[in-house]
């Protein structure tokens, strides 16, 4: 699984969602944990209480399939607690302000590619 850390783009996009891991409501706050599958399969948003769980779960020392996990780390609950310090608001109010930062859709993509402020790359595997 991959979980990376997003910023919130435009203060009026949905504020709550249904977390992808446990289904529970959740506030996405102005940065937010997202999940995938390995493969790039999105999970969507997470809860903290999620995140803070996977990365327990992970360091279970008890837990026979431990030497499965991958060999890297998820993003932690405080380092999510320190994004969200670091960018307290949302990149752009509105659309409209979005629309007027970005002179095209390339231009626009890159904008929510820069949303990532917390990323995994997928492991790879030698063959």
């Amino acid at each position: 699984m991959l979980i990376e850390l997003w910023r919130k783009v435009i203060a009026t996009d949905y504020s709550t969602t249904s977390c992808g891991i446990c289904g529970n409501d959740v506030e996405l706050g102005s940065v937010f944990p997202v999940a995938a599958a390995d493969d790039g399969a999105e999970l969507g948003e997470i809860c903290p209480m999620c995140l803070e769980y996977l990365n327990r779960r992970k360091m279970d020392a008890e837990d026979p399939t431990l030497g499965n996990w991958p060999a890297r780390d998820w993003p932690t609950t405080e380092l999510l607690e320190s994004f969200r310090r670091r960018y307290p608001e949302p990149m752009f109010e509105d659309y409209d302000e979005l629309l007027a930062a970005s002179a095209d859709r390339d231009a626009e993509e890159e904008i929510y590619q820069a949303s990532v402020v917390w990323r995994m790359e997928p492991e790879r595997v030698s063959r």
